[in-house]
């Protein structure tokens, strides 16, 4: 009989995949009054990051104490792994942009084009979600959930791979050709954070952190290109 613990890890497994890979959000939105419409993505993020919170709080906390033992390590972990993460971008951006060029598509992906416009409205909100929810609710689904039992029955390149891909995939808004372009940029990052997560022993804070100054780099560059 499933424990009542797995029974919550396949709830927040569904209702993530339900919500943001099938745009059940932007459905659930149709249906509601525009003043919380326009929240409501928002919304759903914080729900879904303290209830993963509240699931992984046990292993969350373990796993806090031996970063405390540890913070040399840590710093160190975090330091190669942002470094990675900006080869891995600068690679799969470049492999992007040449499919772009070749195929004579022009602007940029969706997603991007989504937080350049919320920048514009609501900077502060676009910066917490961004960097610090955003982040928290993609690590606890795709690493801490979706990787780390995929491994349980593939072999790690191939869960690495497929988890990479999925994070990729969940950044597009259609199925047109500049989205698949532009997912590519997006599996640079799905592969650096999957291969983060495995070298540090399945320790969900490396990835995290990362993850999290990656987009707060991309916030940078965002204002400063807006000035």
């Amino acid at each position: 009989m499933m424990s009542n613990k797995y029974k919550g890890i396949l709830i927040f497994s569904i209702l993530y995949t339900v919500l943001f890979v099938f745009d059940g959000d932007k459905l659930l939105a149709s249906v509601m009054p525009s003043a919380i419409a326009n929240y409501l993505e928002y919304l759903v993020y914080v729900v879904l990051a303290l209830y993963g919170s509240f699931l992984f709080k046990d292993k969350l906390i373990q796993q806090w104490n031996e970063i405390r033992k540890t913070k040399r390590k840590f710093f160190f972990g975090v330091l190669k792994g942002c470094l990675f993460l900006i080869l891995m971008a600068v690679v799969f951006g470049s492999i992007s942009e040449m499919l772009r060029q070749f195929l004579g598509l022009d602007g940029q992906g969706l997603n991007q084009s989504n937080i350049q416009s919320t920048f514009q409205e609501q900077p502060l909100l676009i910066a917490v979600f961004a960097c610090i929810i955003g982040p928290l609710v993609e690590e606890l689904f795709f690493r801490q959930t979706l990787l780390r039992y995929l491994r349980k029955s593939l072999p790690t390149w191939l869960s690495i791979f497929i988890v990479g891909l999925a994070f990729a995939l969940t950044h597009m808004h259609s199925l047109d050709l500049s989205e698949w372009i532009s997912a590519v940029g997006y599996l640079g990052g799905g592969l650096a954070f999957s291969i983060i997560y495995v070298k540090e022993k399945e320790n969900i804070y490396y990835p995290l952190l990362v993850h999290m100054l990656g987009n707060s780099l991309n916030f940078i560059i965002l204002v400063i290109s807006s000035m």
